[in-house]
């Protein structure tokens, strides 16, 4: 039974209130037992979490042994309170001084390493930006919903 590495971003500063729910979404999960252990099907999931402001160059290197990525975001807009989206590698790799996507990232993994995880991006709708600690009361309601949807997710692969 072969073992499945996942790697799961959270992206965000939480000192900038809604915008720290990456981040909690990836503290929430290190005390998930169930992200821990083997899950339903196939094959054995090992999961790994990484906290970063916001992705760099560097991040195409620790990808780069993994089956599966997550980056989970506060989003600004939405149409949905959580979502996870398949992402794909850019055409176009463009970096910037604010901040690399995720489609860049995959990009560079595979021009510099030549391989390409599977991708997805987990936006969770996030209200208020303020400099302050902690997620408004409709972020830390989204945030749960995005947490079963990681949670569901998993038990698939």
């Amino acid at each position: 039974m072969d073992q499945k590495k996942v790697l799961i971003f959270g992206i965000g500063n939480p000192g900038r209130g809604d915008d720290g729910l990456g981040p909690e979404l990836i503290e929430r999960l290190r005390r998930d037992p169930q992200t821990h252990a083997e899950f339903p099907g196939t094959s054995a999931c090992v999961c790994e979490f990484e906290f970063r402001y916001q992705l760099n160059i560097e991040d195409a290197f620790a990808i780069k042994d993994h089956h599966l990525v997550i980056f989970a975001d506060a989003a600004t807009t939405g149409d949905v309170e959580a979502a996870l989206t398949e992402a794909f590698p850019s055409d176009v790799i463009a970096f910037t001084t604010h901040r690399m996507s995720p489609a860049a990232v995959l990009a560079l993994c595979h021009e510099l390493y030549g391989r390409t995880p599977k991708a997805y991006i987990l936006s969770i709708r996030g209200h208020q930006w303020d400099i302050r600690e902690g997620l408004s009361s409709r972020a830390e309601a989204n945030l749960n919903q995005a947490l079963d949807i990681v949670r569901k997710f998993l038990d698939t692969i």
